[in-house]
C-alpha cells in the first residue's frame, strides 16, 4: 500500500513538473515576442517578390535581410514592445493603410553602427526585400525604424513610392520632431500614435508644392514632369515677333526714293579727269556681346535614394535619442 502511494505522489509530481516547464517556455517565448522570420532560398528567389533584380552586387544584402510576413507590420527584434503594445501599433498601421491604401510599417532593431546611413540601408532592404506594397504600383509605404542600440539610439521615418510625394523636408522634420519626446522616453505606443495621425494629416493635406508637377517612377524614384511655362513662352514669342518686324521694317527702308539729280545722271558716260578721296570725319559703333552659361537647376527637391534594390526611397533625416 505505501509503495502505491509513493508511485502516486512520483507520478503526480512529474506531471507537475512537466506543466511547471511548459508554462516556463511558453511565458519565455511570449516575454522574448520575437518576429517569425523564414528562410530565403535560391529556389523562391529568396522571398524577393518584387521587380528587383537578385545579383551578386545585392545577394549579400538580401541573405542578410530578414524575411518576414508582411502581414504582420509590427516587428520588434529589439524586444522592447509587450505583447499588448505590439497588437495596439499594428491597429494604428492598420487604421493608416485603411484611410490612404499605404503601407505602414513599425520595426526596432538593437544594431550598432558607425554611421547614420547604415540604419537607412537596413529599412530600405527590409522594406524592398519582403512584400511590403506588394499590390500597390510603386510599392508606397511608410517604415518607421528605431534603432535602440545603446551607444547611440535612433529612429527615423522612410518612404517608398508615392508616399514620398506627401513629404518634403518640411513635414518630414515636423513629424520626427512631434514625437521626439514620447520615442526617446520609450513610450512607443503614444509615440506611434503621434507618428501615425501627423502622417495621415499630411496626407490629407494632399502633396505640396515641392512635388506639384513630380511622380514616382516605376524604380521608385521622384521625377518632375515637364510644365510648359506658358507666359514665359508667350514673353519670348512677343520679342521674336517684334524683332522680325523691325528687320523687315529695316529692309523695306533700304530702298530710298532719289532726291538728288546727280541720282539720275549715268556715271558711265561721264570721265573724271582727277578722282580724289578726303577723309573728312569718322564714327566708330561699338557693342558687347555677352554669353552665359547655365549650370544644373533643382528638379523641385527630388530626394530620392537607391537602397541595393536600386529601388528608390526617401528619409527624414534621422533624430538621435
Amino acid at each position: 500500500m505505501k509503495k502505491c502511494k509513493l508511485f502516486l505522489i512520483l507520478i503526480l509530481s512529474l506531471f507537475i513538473n512537466i506543466n511547471s516547464i511548459k508554462a516556463d517556455t511558453e511565458l519565455n517565448l511570449i516575454s522574448s515576442n520575437e518576429p517569425i522570420t523564414k528562410t530565403r532560398t535560391k529556389e523562391n528567389n529568396y522571398g524577393v517578390n518584387k521587380h528587383w533584380i537578385i545579383n551578386d552586387n545585392n545577394l549579400s544584402n538580401v541573405l542578410s535581410t530578414p524575411y518576414v510576413d508582411s502581414s504582420e507590420k509590427v516587428y520588434d527584434f529589439a524586444n522592447i514592445l509587450t505583447e499588448e503594445e505590439e497588437k495596439t501599433i499594428y491597429t494604428y498601421s492598420k487604421e493608416f493603410m485603411d484611410k490612404t491604401g499605404m503601407e505602414m510599417i513599425f520595426v526596432t532593431v538593437d544594431m550598432p553602427y558607425s554611421y547614420d546611413s547604415k540604419n537607412e540601408e537596413y529599412a530600405a532592404d527590409f522594406y524592398d526585400y519582403n512584400d511590403f506594397g506588394l499590390d500597390l504600383e510603386h510599392y508606397d509605404g511608410i517604415l518607421f525604424l528605431r534603432n535602440n542600440y545603446s551607444a547611440d539610439r535612433y529612429y527615423d521615418m522612410y518612404t517608398f513610392g508615392s508616399a514620398q510625394l506627401y513629404f518634403n523636408q518640411n513635414r518630414y522634420d515636423d513629424v520626427l520632431d512631434t514625437i521626439y519626446y514620447k520615442i526617446s522616453h520609450d513610450d512607443y505606443v503614444n509615440g506611434f500614435k503621434a507618428f501615425k495621425d501627423k502622417c495621415l494629416y499630411y496626407y490629407n493635406e494632399g502633396i505640396p508644392s515641392t512635388y506639384k508637377h513630380s511622380y514616382i517612377d516605376e524604380n521608385g524614384f521622384i521625377k518632375k514632369h515637364y510644365v510648359a511655362p506658358y507666359f514665359i513662352a508667350f514673353i519670348i514669342s512677343l520679342v521674336i515677333t517684334i524683332i522680325i518686324l523691325i528687320i523687315l521694317i529695316k529692309k523695306n527702308k533700304m530702298v530710298k526714293k532719289a532726291t538728288e539729280a546727280s541720282e539720275y545722271i549715268d556715271k558711265k558716260t561721264i570721265n573724271y579727269s582727277i578722282k580724289e578721296d578726303k577723309f573728312i570725319t569718322s564714327r566708330t559703333t561699338s557693342y558687347t556681346v555677352s554669353s552665359s552659361s547655365g549650370g544644373g537647376h533643382s528638379s523641385g527637391g527630388g530626394r530620392s535614394h537607391s537602397g541595393s534594390s536600386g529601388g528608390g526611397h526617401s528619409s527624414g533625416g534621422g533624430r538621435h535619442g
